[in-house]
């Protein structure tokens, strides 16, 4: 097996129909699937279910569905690594349910990783349901960065300058290169550097655990390459974005909250 895909999903409707219909048009064949969901409620696990089903009955001519149902919602990072512990692939996968790969992403992927083992993750172009380019990488910041990036510093002086440099708003999208760090939303890397790395931290339970992850893998001595050629699509919502007030207020900002003070602790 060359490629397992782990997929964590949470009450998220249609979109694991859309992501694995995607993969079901890969050019790309030799993977397989493993969905972690974290005790959803709503129509998305029932797809799910008659997914791995149908998967079975075909047999292991076809790629392979495995649906790892929790009893409780276990947070992205420690989903992940439940799925990535069945997994079998030379290399893995990590895949937002709301995201499309085009039939040759896979391919691309997998043949560029194949070409260069000094590389320990590889992102593609996000790209976002508009057409829009998605900036999914990073360079290293501190605390105050995330602050500037929620509040009105962002539009003011030099820490509008302070803000551009870190979402590297001077980035080239069109160019294979070396990065600080690349967003979880697609991550691909060797399944064995995944292992001796220990996986996602588990005590972030939402946010800061693929930066933290990019992270180790650095500190393993990997390079983080973002790798446009390859392209997927992104139907995404930005859950910690916003005005500043109504962030207070909000659960998913706590949440956010939580992990950047466990990672700057961890990485002080």
């Amino acid at each position: 097996m060359k490629l397992s895909i782990t997929i964590v999903n949470y009450n998220q409707k249609y979109f694991p129909s859309l992501c694995l219909g995607a993969l079901k048009e890969s050019k790309f064949k030799d993977f397989e699937v493993i969905v972690c969901d974290n005790h959803s409620s709503d129509e998305s696990i029932q797809f799910l279910r008659k997914a791995a089903k149908t998967a079975a009955k075909a047999g292991p001519s076809e790629n392979e569905i495995k649906l790892i149902e929790s009893k409780k919602n276990l947070g992205y990072g420690a989903a992940h690594n439940k799925a990535a512990y069945e997994a079998w692939g030379q290399y893995l996968l990590i895949l937002n349910t709301d995201i499309t790969v085009e039939p040759e992403t896979l391919g691309k992927m997998v043949e560029y990783m194949e070409k260069h083992g000094e590389i320990g993750i590889l992102g593609p172009k996000l790209m976002y349901h508009n057409g829009t380019v998605q900036p999914s990488c990073r360079r290293d910041f501190k605390f105050f960065d995330l602050m500037i990036k929620r509040t009105f510093l962002k539009k003011i002086g030099k820490w509008k300058r302070r803000y551009q440099k870190y979402v590297m708003a001077d980035f080239d999208h069109e160019k294979t290169q070396e990065v600080d760090l690349i967003t979880g939303a697609f991550m691909m890397m060797p399944r064995k550097l995944f292992e001796k790395v220990g996986g996602f931290d588990e005590r972030f339970f939402l946010f800061m655990e693929d930066f933290d992850l990019c992270r180790k893998v650095r500190g393993a001595g990997y390079k983080i390459v973002y790798f446009p050629q390859a392209v997927a699509k992104h139907y995404h919502k930005r859950l910690s974005e916003g005005w500043f007030l109504r962030l207070v207020f909000s659960r998913i900002s706590w949440l956010h909250l939580v992990s950047a003070v466990k990672y700057f602790w961890k990485w002080r």
